[in-house]
């Protein structure tokens, strides 16, 4: 059942990033919020999990609305692993974890998608894309998986206690 959430749930931020945020303009900042979603994934579920999620979103993603295939699976897998890292730690339960986290996976993917601009002949002024969308979006997407982790959390809690419940034999409290 809880996999059942995981998808509807990448579904909303898959429409959320590509439909809703691209239309709506709020100084043309938008939050990363499927980075968001499989940071809190992996935070709840595991890297394992969040490595395979990210991957799977992300060259589905690609696919869709990308330019370049697997530039955009990479940055996903990778901020559902960081994610994992925190997976069962004690300070984890803290909501500033998962957000810190898709922070610094926001930043560093969106200096790697500036990078790769560059890289194909585009100009831009990197202080300017710094401060005028690459820390915004940052803090976006830092503020939208806080949202989203406490969305998430109570959910997945109890849906995987009852898978465990019933496939275990009432193995875990």
């Amino acid at each position: 059942m809880y996999r059942i959430s995981v998808a509807v749930s990448m579904m909303i931020a898959m429409y959320l990033d590509s439909f809703l945020f691209a239309r709506l303009h709020i100084f043309g900042i938008r939050p990363d919020c499927l980075l968001a979603l499989l940071v809190s994934l992996g935070v709840l579920l595991g890297q394992g999990e969040g490595l395979v999620l990210g991957l799977g979103a992300g060259l589905l993603t690609d696919v869709l609305f990308g330019r370049a295939i697997g530039l955009g699976a990479i940055a996903y897998m990778l901020a559902g692993v960081a994610g994992g890292f925190f997976y069962k730690k004690f300070y984890a339960d803290n909501i500033v974890i998962p957000a810190a986290t898709a922070a610094v996976c926001a930043l560093g993917k969106e200096h790697v998608m500036a990078l790769s601009v560059r890289m194909l002949g585009g100009t831009f002024s990197y202080f300017e894309m710094l401060f005028t969308y690459i820390l915004p979006c940052t803090l976006a997407t830092g503020l939208f998986c806080a949202l989203t982790h406490l969305l998430m959390k109570p959910t997945l809690q109890r849906q995987i206690r009852k898978h465990y419940e019933r496939h275990a034999g009432g193995g875990i409290r």
